[in-house]
């Protein structure tokens, strides 16, 4: 059978290509001010673009002697002309600007080839590291795009940033990569993404030792504080104040560090204005990059394919059309994916992943089963059809739930995020029990273990990872007899740990300890689901221990089960003496007896006696034929017993 289409995985001409494109924008946006001509800075004209030199440049020419350094002299030009100044001719500040710029101009060939080969390498060093085994969804062609795009975008905003504001370095959004990344695809990723944030965006101000130190501070301190499913924005903002604080005290010690002296007071209170306070961009950097991130964070999720929150939430809606057939068709399979959602989800909250998404997919992972629903054990009543087929045949029927559910979901229009849970449930594994059937038959088609395969994929995400464990568990919970932890916990584990072998979890990004604590929270849900409860004591029938007082004896015994309630009136017999053996039981009589009114039913006129259990003796046979007479008029679950035939509620009236 053909497996079914899935999102592209990058492979290593994919990777190369994706790294190409990259490293050409990304030089395209570093030198984008030497190739325009009309943003070149002259002396006596207005700046149109803020000039940034590298101090080491005055170094070089103090060196040779072509202009004498002097910072009170060229006070205001040490290391940048703001956009709109005037650099006065004749200066030593001109002249030290015309020199900069007509050394950049033309354009040096094998500056721009460095600059190509270091970002290639850049994103060949974040594209391998997200296609390796166990990194989920990130190895996914769509999910480099996004991520290396990204990182081309931060540049692009830094750049604009110093080409056309007075502002320090601090303020440039690097955080807004590893913002993103940890919210949607996980810390691990996130982490690279800061390095190789940093890395560009210290490529824009000459590899400032000091500016790389502060954007790899803020990076690594975003990746850090963002990572969740819930209240996204909210925890966006959150994060980006850590980082402001974290990246200001970085400042503080990298001043400290390269240039041996430290003057807040004079810095906040004689510069006030936050285009020369370098503490003040401080904090404004990281909050930037957190509203940026908030803005974007939709649009990226739909990027990296996954599903918006409020598309999640409308699925949960049970007037959802496949739910429906769903529902009519296959009720047992229906309630079966509700109690994977409750397994899910939890499982999923406890490892901090989306617990919204899980839910959706139990309730949509086998759809297909409304279909043909009668192939499914749970959904027989009666006949089964495999006893009739060949095991091939049988493990074709099965697989079509994960064939033609996922191809229902995409007609529907429902998210790819929540159709991968119908086509990675089953992952790759083999149906074994038409495997070993057709090896009991001898095998006489020469069929291999892959043909009774499912045609899926294996888990690419926590998520799905997630749902195949709880779909393996909650299925084979049912069958335990006398459910307890311990049972449990040996029944999750060898599916777990079954799974595991076979490879299942090698794509989805599950880690270790996310595992661990899955598998914890697994059984502590199943413990809870199946928990015993005490008896009502109408169900306890062992004779003198039932709370249920003995009455009568016809050749054997009548026990009251508890109460009857009529129009708000209820009666329970206490007593029941002298009752004939051949004789059915007279309501009147009893009453009389007990010297009490006998409650009537307003509607029917019936006298109402409490449910009673008539055993089966001969006796009963007068209370049958009174009943086919009309002599005795009985509820219809009225509680005789005959041979095989049992009766359960109110007893026979006259």
């Amino acid at each position: 059978m053909k497996k079914l289409s899935a999102r592209i995985y990058a492979n290593l001409p994919i990777r190369i290509l994706i790294a190409v494109i990259f490293a050409l924008l990304s030089a395209l946006i570093q030198y984008v001010e030497i190739i325009k001509p009309a943003y070149t800075v002259t002396a006596g004209e207005p700046a149109p673009v803020t000039l940034r030199m590298p101090p080491a440049y005055f170094r070089i020419t103090m060196l040779r002697n072509e202009f004498y350094y002097n910072s009170a002299a060229i006070q205001g030009c040490q290391e940048m002309v703001p956009i709109g100044s005037v650099v006065e001719k004749d200066s030593e500040c001109a002249g030290m600007v015309d020199a900069f710029e007509n050394s950049r101009r033309p354009i040096n060939i094998y500056k721009v080839a460095g600059s190509f080969v270091m970002f290639l390498l850049i994103a060949l060093m974040i594209s391998a590291h997200m296609s390796k085994d166990g990194m989920g969804r990130s190895r996914w062609v769509r999910t480099q795009i996004t991520v290396l795009g990204l990182i081309v975008f931060m540049l692009a905003i830094s750049k604009f940033i110093l080409l056309f504001t007075p502002f320090s370095f601090q303020i440039l959004p690097v955080a807004l990569v590893p913002l993103l990344v940890s919210m949607l695809l996980g810390k691990r990723l996130s982490f690279a993404a800061a390095l190789a944030s940093a890395l560009m965006a210290s490529s824009l101000v000459n590899f400032n030792v000091q500016a790389l130190f502060i954007f790899l501070v803020s990076g690594t301190s975003s990746a850090v504080a963002a990572n969740t499913f819930k209240k996204r924005t909210f925890k966006l903002l959150k994060s980006g104040v850590i980082v402001s604080v974290v990246v200001l005290l970085a400042t503080v010690l990298s001043t400290l560090l390269f240039l041996g002296t430290l003057d807040i007071y004079e810095d906040i209170f004689e510069h006030i204005n936050p285009i020369n306070s370098i503490w003040l961009l401080s904090l404004y950097g990281g909050i930037g990059a957190s509203i940026i991130a908030s803005i974007l964070l939709p649009l990226i999720g739909l990027a990296v394919g996954e599903a918006p929150r409020a598309r999640l939430v409308d699925l949960l809606e049970l007037d959802h059309p496949l739910l429906k057939k769903l529902m009519d068709k296959a009720p047992s399979t229906w309630e079966h994916s509700r109690a994977m959602a409750n397994l899910g989800e939890a499982a999923a909250h406890a490892i901090n992943g989306n617990a919204l998404l899980v839910r959706v997919g139990a309730y949509f992972h086998d759809v297909g089963k409304s279909l043909n629903p009668n192939f499914f054990i749970e959904n027989q009543k009666g006949e089964n059809p495999h006893d009739e087929m060949a095991p091939y045949d049988s493990a074709r029927a099965i697989f079509s739930h994960v064939t033609e559910g996922t191809k229902l979901l995409r007609k529907h229009g429902v998210p790819e995020d929540v159709v991968s849970f119908a086509y990675t449930h089953h992952g790759t594994s083999v149906l074994e029990y038409f495997w070993m059937k057709n090896m009991a038959l001898g095998n006489t088609d020469k069929l291999s273990e892959s043909d009774f395969s499912y045609p899926g994929h294996k888990p690419a995400s926590r998520e799905t990872a997630i749902l195949m464990i709880v779909d393996a568990v909650e299925a084979a919970a049912r069958t335990i007899d006398k459910p307890d932890r311990k049972k449990f916990t040996s029944l999750v584990q060898t599916i777990v740990f079954g799974k595991m072998i076979q490879g299942q979890f090698d794509d989805s990004g599950l880690a270790m300890h996310d595992l661990r604590i899955a598998i914890i929270t697994i059984i502590d849900s199943l413990e809870s689901m199946y928990h015993s409860r005490i008896k009502y004591p109408w169900q306890n029938t062992d004779g003198e221990n039932s709370d249920n007082k003995k009455i009568a004896e016809v050749t054997g015994s009548v026990e009251t089960v508890g109460q009857s309630e009529t129009v708000g009136q209820t009666e329970t017999i206490e007593k029941a003496e002298n009752v004939d053996n051949t004789e059915a039981i007279d309501n009147e009589e009893n009453q009389t007896n007990d010297k009490k009114p006998a409650p009537i039913d307003n509607t029917t006129g019936s006298v109402i006696i409490a449910p009673v259990i008539i055993t089966a003796k001969p006796a009963t046979e007068t209370v049958i034929k009174d009943v086919e007479k009309g002599a005795v008029t009985l509820a219809p679950d009225s509680p005789v017993v005959s041979g095989e035939t049992t009766y359960t509620g109110p007893a026979p009236v006259k």
